[in-house]
Parts: C-alpha cells; sequence; structure tokens
C-alpha cells in the first residue's frame, strides 16, 4: 500500500526569494562601504579626487557594483603669462597654448610609468609652485607662479583603490552575516 506525502514548500520558496533579496542588499551595502573607503583613502591636495569618487553603479543582474574615481584638470583655452627673469622684473608677455581636459586619477593610483617624464606636445613641463622661486626665473600666470623644466620625475603610485579594496574585503563577512540576519 503506497501513501501519498504532499509537502508545503511556501517556507522553502520564501526563503529562496529572501536569500535573492539578501544578495541585492549586500551588494549595495558593500559597494557603498567601498564608497566610504575609497572617500577615506583618496589623498587629498586639491580635493578633486575626493569629489570625484562617484556613488556605485549597482548592476543586479550580473551582481556586481562598480566604483569609479575620476579627477579631472580642466580644459585650459589660450592664456597670457608674464615671463619673470631672476630679478623679479617683468621681461615680456607670452600667449600659451591650449590644453585639454586630463583625468588623472589613474595616474594618481597607479603612478608614472617611466621615472623622468618628458613633453610630448610643448618644449617643457609648467610645475605650478605656491611661491615665486628665488634666484631664477618663471612664469605668471593669472596670479599663479610656474616653474618651467624640460623634465621631470615621474609620480610614485598611490594605491588608494586597492587600499579600499581590503578594507572592504575584510568587513565583508560581517556584512553578508549583519544582512542574513534580516532575512534568515
Amino acid at each position: 500500500m503506497a501513501r501519498r506525502v504532499t509537502a508545503d514548500t511556501t517556507e522553502l520558496e520564501q526563503l529562496g526569494k529572501d536569500i535573492k533579496k539578501a544578495k541585492l542588499v549586500l551588494l549595495g551595502r558593500l559597494g557603498e562601504r567601498g564608497r566610504k573607503h575609497l572617500v577615506d583613502e583618496v589623498p587629498y591636495e586639491t580635493g578633486n579626487l575626493k569629489q570625484g569618487v562617484s556613488p556605485p553603479d549597482i548592476d543586479n543582474q550580473a551582481m556586481r557594483a562598480t566604483l569609479t574615481v575620476s579627477a579631472r584638470s580642466g580644459a585650459r583655452g589660450a592664456r597670457a603669462a608674464q615671463v619673470i627673469n631672476a630679478d623679479g622684473k617683468v621681461v615680456k608677455t607670452v600667449t600659451l597654448r591650449p590644453s585639454p581636459a586630463y583625468n588623472y586619477a589613474e595616474v594618481v593610483a597607479r603612478g608614472n610609468k617611466k621615472a623622468t617624464l618628458r613633453p610630448t606636445v610643448a618644449q617643457a613641463f609648467l610645475i605650478p609652485v605656491t611661491t615665486p622661486p628665488a634666484g631664477e626665473g618663471y612664469l605668471l600666470v593669472g596670479g599663479q607662479p610656474y616653474i618651467v623644466r624640460r623634465s621631470r620625475k615621474g609620480k610614485k603610485a598611490n594605491p588608494f583603490d586597492e587600499r579600499a579594496a581590503v578594507k572592504v574585503e575584510n568587513e565583508a563577512r560581517a556584512i553578508a552575516k549583519a544582512v542574513l540576519e534580516q532575512f534568515v
């Protein structure tokens, strides 16, 4: 004699739905935590990098959160510059070429590939300084002093993104546990 057993699977189906919801909540929380750590880790010089940390772009289908850091120096049109000699006297006025916008976030994180940089389009680098140099000539552009160099040292890497990722990895288990406790 065969017995017929009927199982009620509604709780099991609800658990499956709750786990799916929990995964999406976890993804969002990890993305936000990553953003917070990026903001904490980016170096601060002008504030552009901190402002360039975007909210996470969450793709629920692919179960992926993408974090983006973008820091752009603005495009500049042609500008007039005063050439100041070593004695501090204005020698002449020159026109500087326009310069395109440049996203430098990756260079900050990865550093320059070469130890010594040389200009590719212009004849020299214009390097902003806080005070005019003593005993050498410089350019004055809109009140900002610049020194002129035919080469410059490359920047060392500051892997702020990797430090933020390690922090998120260290917190991921606790965040996941807290999310699962809400649903299970």
